[in-house]
C-alpha cells in the first residue's frame, strides 16, 4: 500500500529546498528571459499559529516564515501545502515590486505537499508569465535550475544540480503518504520550499523537502504528482489520491513459489494484507498474487517499468484520478483471475496523518482532558513515547487495522492530561490510558463519550480503559460545580470542540 507509518521529527524534512545565494539567473531559455523568471518566481510571506494537542482548548504562540511560489495558469499561484498550512495571514511579493499582496489558499493538499493560492488584487499579475510544465522529466544526471528565497537574503537566488535519483519516497509534511520524488544534487537552504525546478527552461518539479545532516541531497515533487493535483482541482474540489490499500511480500523465495504453484515464467508479489479501508477490500485477498496491473507486468520486487524508469507498481495508482479504475491479473488457487477495481475508497479515520488547519477536539470534565489519537497528538509527546505508559499508544496508532482493533470505532478516545484540582487528585495515573467504556456504553469516538457522560451509574462516572482492569471512578455530583472552577482557575474558552471535518 501507500501509505506508510513513520514516527520522527517532521522538520527533518520541512527545511526548504535548494539554494545557493549569489548565484545569477540562467540564461534565458525556452522563450523565457531572467526578467520574466524574476516576476513569475514569488516570495511568500506566512504568518502562521499552529494547534497545541497538548492542551487543545489554546493554540500556540504565532510565528511567521517565508516560502517560495510561482504563477501557472488561471492566474494562479502554486506552492507546498507546508509553507501555508496553519496560515492566518498570507502575503506575497514580485521581485523589484516593493508591494505585498494579500493571498488566500484556494485549495491545498496535504497528502501531497502542494497547494494553490488566489490573489485578488489584478495588479499584483502585471507583467507576469505563467510558467510552462514540462512534458516529461528530466533524465538521470541530467542537469536542473531551480529557483527561489532561500534564507540568507531577500533576492531571488538559483542554484543547480543534476538529478541524481527518480524514486518513490516518504512526503514528511503528512508524516503517512509516499509519492514519487526527484532527488537533485544541490545545496539545501529553507526558504526555497515551493521554487519552481526547472529543466530546458521549463517546470519538472516542485522543491519541497531535505534531509539535516546530509549533503547535496534536496528533493522535488515531480510532473507527475503536480499534474495529478491540478486535475483534481478542475473540478472544485480537491479529492486527494485513492488507496488501493494493500500490502505484498516479494516473490523471489522458491520455496514461497513452489508453495504458490507459480512457473518460472511467471513474476508478481503476493498480497500479505487488504487495508479494510482501500479500495481492493473485498476484491483482492491475502495470498493473491499480483501478476499485472494495467497491462504493465509486475516484478518479483512488486516493480513496473514506467517511463523507462523502475518504480513500485503503486505508482500507476498515483497517477489514477478518485473513481477511475485499474485492472490485471492476479493468481489465486493455482489459476490466472481478472480483476476489475474502482479507485473509490472509503475515508480512513486511522490512516493518521498529520492534521492541519483545523482545532483539535477534545471533551474536558472535572479537570480530566479526553482527545483522539492523533499523529499530533503522539508528535507532542516526544522521547516520552518510549515509556511504559505512552507505548500502547503507538501500538495503536500502527496495528489498529492489521489487529481489527478499529471494529466499531472512528476513533481511540485518550485521556491525555490533567489540570490539577482536588476533585481529580487520585487520577494521575489513568493519563494517557485508551478509553474501553464510559458507564457500560463502549466508546468508538469523542461523542460517544460525550455521550456516555450524560449517564451516570448510580451518581457516578465510572470510565474503563484498554488493557486495565481497575475503572477510574468520579462523583458525578461534584462535576459541575468543579468544571465551573476549573474553568475560571485555567481561564478555559471552552469544555470541549468537536471537528465537522474529521480525519
Amino acid at each position: 500500500m501507500s501509505r506508510i507509518c513513520i514516527f520522527h521529527n517532521r522538520e527533518w524534512f520541512l527545511i526548504g529546498f535548494l539554494a545557493c545565494a549569489g548565484l545569477s539567473l540562467p540564461s534565458p531559455a525556452a522563450g523565457y528571459s531572467s526578467a520574466s523568471l524574476r516576476e513569475s518566481v514569488v516570495k511568500i510571506y506566512v504568518t502562521s499559529q499552529r494547534e497545541d494537542y497538548a492542551q487543545p482548548w489554546q493554540a500556540s504562540g504565532i510565528g511567521g516564515g517565508n516560502g517560495t511560489g510561482f504563477v501557472i495558469e488561471k492566474r494562479r499561484l502554486i506552492t507546498n501545502a507546508h509553507v501555508v498550512s496553519d496560515a492566518r495571514f498570507i502575503e506575497v511579493q514580485r521581485e523589484g515590486d516593493p508591494d505585498k499582496y494579500p493571498a488566500t489558499i484556494e485549495f491545498v493538499g496535504h497528502d501531497c505537499d502542494l497547494a494553490v493560492l488566489n490573489v485578488s488584487d489584478p495588479k499584483f499579475f502585471e507583467s507576469t508569465r505563467p510558467l510552462a510544465f514540462g512534458s516529461r522529466l528530466p533524465e538521470l544526471n541530467d542537469e536542473v535550475v531551480v529557483l527561489g528565497y532561500p534564507m540568507g537574503g531577500t533576492r531571488i537566488s538559483v542554484t543547480r544540480g543534476v538529478v541524481s535519483r527518480v524514486d518513490y519516497s516518504p512526503y514528511s509534511h503528512s508524516g503517512v503518504d509516499s509519492h514519487l520524488v526527484l532527488q537533485v544534487d544541490a545545496a539545501i537552504n529553507p526558504g526555497n520550499s515551493g521554487g519552481p525546478v526547472m529543466f530546458d527552461g521549463k517546470v519538472v518539479g516542485l522543491a519541497f523537502q531535505g534531509i539535516m545532516d546530509s549533503q547535496n541531497i534536496g528533493y522535488a515533487i515531480p510532473l507527475p504528482v503536480i499534474h495529478h493535483f491540478l486535475k483534481d482541482i478542475a473540478d472544485g474540489v480537491y479529492q486527494g489520491y485513492p488507496e488501493l490499500g494493500v500490502a505484498w511480500l516479494d516473490a523471489r523465495n522458491p520455496a514461497l513459489r513452489r508453495d504458490l504453484k507459480l512457473s518460472d515464467k511467471q513474476t508478481g508479489v503476493v498480497l500479505s494484507s487488504i487495508d479494510p479501508f482501500g479500495s481492493a477490500f473485498n476484491r483482492l485477498q491475502a495470498g493473491d498474487v499480483l501478476l499485472n496491473i494495467d497491462g504493465y507486468p509486475v516484478a518479483d520486487d512488486g516493480t513496473i517499468v514506467l517511463d523507462g524508469n523502475t518504480v513500485d507498481f503503486t505508482e500507476l495508482m498515483e497517477r489514477k484520478q478518485w473513481g477511475e479504475t485499474i485492472t490485471g491479473n492476479i493468481w489465486r488457487q493455482g489459476a490466472t483471475q481478472q480483476f476489475n477495481i474502482p479507485l473509490k475508497n472509503p475515508e480512513d479515520p486511522f490512516c493518521y496523518r498529520y492534521l492541519y488547519d483545523r482545532q483539535p477536539e477534545y471533551l474536558m470534565i472535572q479537570g480530566l482532558v479526553f482527545a483522539p489519537l492523533t499523529r499530533n497528538l503522539l508528535a507532542t509527546l516526544g522521547e516520552g513515547l518510549n515509556s511504559r505508559k505512552t507505548q500502547p499508544l503507538l501500538y495503536y496508532s500502527q496495528f489498529a487495522k492489521q489487529d481489527d482493533l478499529y471494529n466499531n470505532r472512528t476513533q481511540f478516545v485518550v485521556l491525555i492530561g490533567r489540570l490539577a484540582h482536588p476533585v481529580n487528585t487520585y487520577q494521575q495515573e489513568f493519563i494517557y490510558g485508551i478509553v474501553a467504556e464510559a458507564n457500560q456504553r463502549p466508546i468508538g469516538s469523542l461523542q460517544d463519550m460525550q455521550e456516555a457522560l450524560r449517564h451516570p451509574e448510580n451518581g457516578f462516572q465510572v470510565i474503563r480503559f484498554q488493557g486495565s482492569d481497575n475503572p477510574m471512578v468520579m462523583n458525578a455530583a461534584l462535576t459541575e460545580q468543579a468544571d465551573r472552577e476549573i474553568s475560571r482557575r485555567y481561564r478555559l474558552p471552552a469544555l470541549s470542540h468537536f471537528s465537522k471535518n474529521r480525519p
